[in-house]
């Protein structure tokens, strides 16, 4: 069972919808899941660092512990406070009624 205490940091999950913009072509855009914000418990991981196209890019990778929403997948994102992940796993514990975010930092 997910300790509800450590669910203290806000979290908008997005989900991507295809949109035609009328001239053939399809557009990306991303909209907030029903239920935002969400709250999570933030589980750090680890900071990487390197250089892409001659500048220094920070990577961070997280994991984030929710309650169970069968909605989310690994095509959603996750925006915590001003930065937006990519979901690059989800571990569904149905028994606990929660489940892992496991999330990359886009650039």
């Amino acid at each position: 069972m997910i300790n509800a205490g450590k669910l203290d940091q806000p979290i908008t999950i997005k989900a991507v919808t295809l949109v035609d913009d009328g001239m053939g072509d399809v557009t990306e855009t991303w909209a907030a899941l029903s239920g935002s914000p969400k709250w999570a418990e933030y589980i750090p991981l680890r900071g990487l660092e390197r250089i892409e196209a001659g500048k220094l890019a920070i990577v961070t990778e997280m994991k984030l512990r929710i309650r169970r929403d069968t909605s989310i997948t690994s095509a959603c994102q996750v925006v915590h406070k001003t930065k937006t992940y990519r979901i690059t796993g989800v571990e569904d514990n149905q028994r606990d009624m929660d489940m892992v975010l496991n999330c990359a930092e886009v650039l």
